[in-house]
């Protein structure tokens, strides 16, 4: 008797199939709802009506969606859109990939390296 069972080839064809189908995660569009978040960018902020919207990966902190409020984790299942307000300055974000909300005096930005010496943005050498 072995602790795991394996799964049938023709269960095994089954689940490879439907994942091959492409499951889409489903939208979510979000608000920061904490002082303190983290979150990963993913791609453009894109301009709509009363927003922009920029899709991001979270991961720290408390998000709002119409009513109800959920954890980074909670997120994990849907493809998150972060709502931002039309008065906001969008280009701190073209570009960047992390961003870190609330641990300091403002608002703080990490890019990555731009190019591939080494030197960050200052144009000094790490």
């Amino acid at each position: 008797m072995g602790l795991f069972k394996s799964k049938s080839k023709t269960q095994v064809n089954k689940d490879n199939a439907t994942r091959a189908k492409g499951d889409r995660k489903s939208v979510k569009y979000v608000w920061v709802s904490s002082k303190k978040a983290i979150f990963l960018v993913t791609g453009e902020p894109r301009e709509s009506k009363y927003s922009y919207g920029i899709p991001i990966i979270p991961l720290h902190g408390y998000y709002r969606s119409k009513d109800k409020t959920y954890t980074a984790k909670e997120l994990s299942e849907y493809y998150v859109i972060l709502n931002l307000p039309k008065d906001a300055d969008i280009s701190e974000l073209e570009g960047k990939k992390v961003v870190i909300v609330g641990y300091g005096k403002d608002v703080l930005y990490i890019d990555e390296n731009n190019d591939e010496k080494g030197e960050d943005e200052k144009g000094e050498t790490k």
